[in-house]
């Protein structure tokens, strides 16, 4: 952690403290002495709660703790790559201006050139290496996304397709057609509902 952090940490330390010191001065102009130190004990009492919960936490799942500061580190390191690289490629543009006035010769442009174009491919080859595993886990994590989602959709296939089988088993029964007018009825009809024809007579002489 740097230093720029660690004055960034120690400021946001003392909101707290200054919001509990803004709130109880329109407490105890309200309300009088006794009920800015209930306000402070109060305050202290909800912190202590909230430390209290946040050590527990990272007693039963210290991983959390180091992922943060295992990212912390990771992010602290490319940014000082970044900076070498920015550092060596200014240097590049530097030493062509030198030149082009007149005050780097040419065998000195081309050994400085030749060190300052190794040392910006070093940091580009360190930030590759240092990206490489947040790239790898990364792609896990979209392949991890990516089968959950085929899963919802095979799942949501398979719901489909038994509400299918269910509305095509709930289908009404098959219709009869009237020998005389070719007019469809129910199965269980009697007379054509259209000219009248008798039916069960045509399906018990059609049975016998």
């Amino acid at each position: 952690m740097t230093e720029a952090h660690e004055r960034f940490g120690r400021y946001m330390a003392l909101i707290p403290v200054v919001v509990v010191a803004l709130v109880a001065v329109p407490i105890g102009l309200v309300k009088g002495a006794p009920a800015v130190v209930l306000w402070i004990g109060f305050s202290m009492f909800s912190g202590a709660v909230l430390l209290f919960w946040e050590t527990l936490r990272l007693v039963l799942d210290p991983s959390r703790s180091g992922d943060a500061a295992e990212g912390e580190d990771d992010g602290a390191a490319l940014g000082a790559l970044e900076e070498r690289k920015r550092a060596a490629v200014q240097a590049l543009r530097d030493l062509e201006f030198e030149r082009s006035i007149g005050r780097l010769g040419e065998d000195d442009h081309r050994a400085l050139e030749a060190r300052y174009r190794e040392e910006a491919r070093a940091a580009m080859r360190a930030i590759d290496e240092g990206i490489g595993p947040w790239r790898t886990r990364a792609e896990a994590m979209l392949a991890e996304a990516e089968a959950a989602e085929l899963g919802a959709k095979t799942d949501a296939a398979k719901t489909d397709a038994a509400k299918t089988e269910t509305k095509a088993s709930a289908a009404p029964a098959a219709e009869a057609g009237c020998p005389k007018c070719q007019t469809l009825n129910d199965e269980d009809a009697v007379f054509c509902k259209r000219c009248g024809h008798r039916l069960k007579a045509e399906v018990a002489d059609a049975t016998t």
